[in-house]
């Protein structure tokens, strides 16, 4: 059950078992080799992220004091990932138990239900990612990726269709004894979670194969499948020897969240283009970037006489009749078929 709710404390269960440039890039990279990012800029829906003063924990090991913390979520996917960075690294002296939880601001603090996060030993693994969908709720369960365990920057990555589908507002991240719940060496937060426009862009349409100089069309779909506006979007294709791409729009108007705007892409092959050619488009919206790519084979025209595969066919032999002489004497010569 829960302890009642305080703005300086975790308001989630414990399973027993600002911002800095640093810190945000870390979480982008982690972001990233999830596939929750689209080179380079995160597409977590909801991003949070905190910076705690170092020297205010209870206890006065670096390793329990909070100095960053950092959530990313996908509600779409039930994607989270999370990291937090200590003033030193623990020991198995100094560890404690780290909770880093999203959920719904309330008068008291970060303390609305459902709930998702992570908890973890700081000294060694045993990670997992947790839902409470109501504060009389056991709650679910699964196991977390970490990395740096031991270490004082420690991150973590989980995806299950369980943590899907959730609506949280803030974040909270609490350090408490291992064994006990009560006894709190730092907190920090509640910051609020901070929607994110995530930029998505397809190509439809591409030809597998096109003639020389033979121009066809090309849909350029792109999806804000997050939770705030894109800003405008640029679109740009890359060059590649004889292809002509020609877009009715190079640039797009911020698209809402959940909506798509498409525009036509005129493409065409010359004759120098190599046998098959990329036709790569990228879509950039503020920090966000995009790609798409497709592939394209040239055409070549069959060869005269040939069956199309490349190889000519032979023609069967003509013969036609003629007089063929006599060279002996015996007589004037007779009729015979030769090649004509």
């Amino acid at each position: 059950m829960l302890a009642p709710a305080r703005p300086d404390r975790s308001p989630y269960p414990v399973v027993r078992d600002g911002r800095r440039p640093a810190v945000l890039a870390a979480l982008l990279t982690v972001l990233v080799g999830l596939g929750l990012a689209g080179a380079p800029a995160a597409s977590a829906n909801l991003i949070g992220i905190t910076e705690d003063p170092p020297g205010d924990s209870s206890d006065p090991a670096p390793a329990r004091d909070i100095l960053n913390a950092a959530l990313g979520y996908d509600r779409r996917r039930g994607a989270l990932v999370g990291m937090v960075r200590f003033r030193g690294a623990p020991t198995a002296d100094t560890a404690g138990l780290i909770t880093i939880f999203a959920g719904t601001r309330t008068p008291e603090g970060c303390n609305g239900y459902p709930a998702v996060g992570f908890s973890t030993v700081t000294d060694g693994l045993r990670p997992r990612w947790h839902v409470f969908e109501a504060a009389a709720a056991q709650g679910v369960f699964g196991d977390t990726r970490k990395s740096g365990a031991g270490t004082a920057v420690q991150q973590f990555e989980a995806v299950d269709r369980k943590m899907a589908g959730k609506k949280p507002d803030c974040m909270i991240a609490t350090l408490t004894a291992s064994g006990d719940a009560s006894v709190v060496y730092d907190t920090t937060g509640p910051i609020p979670l901070v929607a994110q426009p995530v930029t998505q862009v397809q190509l439809k349409g591409v030809p597998k194969r096109l003639p020389a100089d033979r121009t066809r069309r090309v849909r350029v779909t792109v999806t804000n499948a997050g939770d705030a506006p894109t800003r405008p979007v640029r679109l740009r294709v890359a060059s590649a020897r004889g292809l002509r791409a020609t877009l009715a729009s190079s640039r797009i108007k911020a698209i809402a969240p959940g909506k798509s705007r498409t525009v036509s892409l005129r493409v065409s092959l010359s004759s120098r283009a190599r046998a098959q050619t990329p036709l790569k488009l990228t879509a950039t919206a503020g920090d966000q970037k995009v790609e798409a790519v497709g592939r394209i084979a040239l055409q070549r025209p069959a060869r005269k006489g040939g069956s199309g595969s490349g190889s000519p066919v032979p023609r069967p032999p003509t013969v036609c009749n003629r007089w063929i002489p006599d060279l002996s004497g015996e007589s004037g010569g007779y009729l015979g078929l030769v090649p004509c």
